[in-house]
């Protein structure tokens, strides 16, 4: 974990091979939402970095949940109702009008106060980035040399594969113990809505409780499905109209139809890490008979187990288990404690 960012990012692993030759998709700050929607929706992605046409400096990034926030706090500022809210209306808004599509995308920038743009040193360590800045629920920065220069972007995802790539170095993490017994990865504060109830009110309830995922149930209580911001992927103005079906059936017609989503609370943790990275997933969720309900999972989680919160604990962990004294850095038995500071070299987008 006391590798450089720079080492990882520049190694000669095919994953960071591949990666660097990985074209960078971005969307210039003066492009408007339409634009920036068939941006996100032909590339299948979920995100996109914007650029300032003038100086070329990145200002953030946009996503999905940028989006979906912008939609519905809009819409609700001039709908508000007492005895629910007309979707039908929004999507049909959002579809035929030009007053959403047709704003600068700058605008959108975090406007689900979700993803601050924290441009990174490249000389800080792993452990510093998941530490201070992905166990704190950022899912991804722009790193910089000392040049200024943008040298690419890591993700939480890329976290994943670090931790499994590095998995026999890393010391003192119990990769196979059940993940039900990490009682502190496991969320429990979770929320479950009828799978049949509308796509449109189901994300609005998420984002009412701050949650970025919401399980769909089925007539006895089994999880069916799991409806996220991910499902939102590739999705443009003119088709804004699915939100008005059932969640279940707008979450058959995504990709995640195929990809597991619940798995058993007795799942060692290294299978878990495994699962959530190879299927591109934020989340999983945990089922178990023994004590009934359901739990989370989360890649933030899991960014908080290995950040410097959880050193001490996973330290006792190992100490209890070995006669050596083990920890998360393989090559010292410290925790470098300078921070790791943005590097301000564009401007830092802030909650207003």
């Amino acid at each position: 974990m006391d590798k450089l960012i720079s080492d990882v990012i520049n190694s000669n692993s095919p994953y960071w091979v591949q990666k660097r030759k990985t074209l960078v998709i971005n969307v210039y700050d003066d492009f408007k939402v339409r634009d920036a929607l068939k941006v996100l929706a032909t590339n299948k992605i979920l995100s996109v970095p914007v650029i300032e046409r003038a100086t070329g400096d990145y200002l953030g990034f946009i996503d999905m949940n940028d989006i979906l926030h912008s939609i519905i706090d809009s819409f609700l500022a001039k709908n508000s109702q007492q005895d629910g809210h007309d979707w039908v209306r929004l999507c049909h808004d959002v579809s035929e009008t030009e007053n959403f599509a047709n704003q600068p995308v700058s605008v959108l920038i975090n406007q689900s106060k979700k993803d601050f743009f924290i441009p990174v040193d490249e000389s800080g360590s792993i452990h510093q980035l998941i530490d201070e800045i992905f166990s704190k629920g950022i899912h991804r920065v722009i790193v910089v040399g000392e040049d200024a220069k943008t040298k690419g972007i890591i993700s939480q995802t890329d976290i994943l594969e670090f931790i499994l790539e590095n998995r026999d170095e890393i010391k003192g993490a119990d990769f196979e113990k059940p993940i039900g017994e990490l009682k502190d990865l496991v969320e429990k504060d979770v929320i479950t809505i009828n799978a049949e109830v509308m796509t449109m009110q189901c994300y609005y309830v998420m984002m009412k409780h701050s949650k970025q995922s919401i399980a769909l149930v089925g007539k006895n209580g089994e999880i069916v499905g799991n409806l996220s911001i991910t499902d939102l992927r590739g999705l443009e103005p003119e088709s804004f109209e699915l939100l008005l079906a059932p969640a279940i059936d707008f979450w058959n017609k995504t990709n995640s139809k195929s990809k597991a989503c619940v798995v058993p609370s007795s799942t060692p943790f290294k299978d878990v890490i495994n699962t959530l990275y190879k299927n591109r997933l934020h989340r999983l969720w945990l089922s178990s008979e023994d004590e009934g309900g359901y739990g989370t999972v989360t890649i933030g989680n899991i960014m908080k187990y290995f950040s410097r919160d959880q050193h001490e604990v996973i330290r006792r962990n190992s100490l209890s288990s070995s006669s050596g004294s083990l920890n998360l850095n393989s090559s010292s038995n410290s925790i470098s404690k300078k921070p790791l500071t943005p590097v301000k070299i564009c401007p830092i987008v802030e909650e207003k």
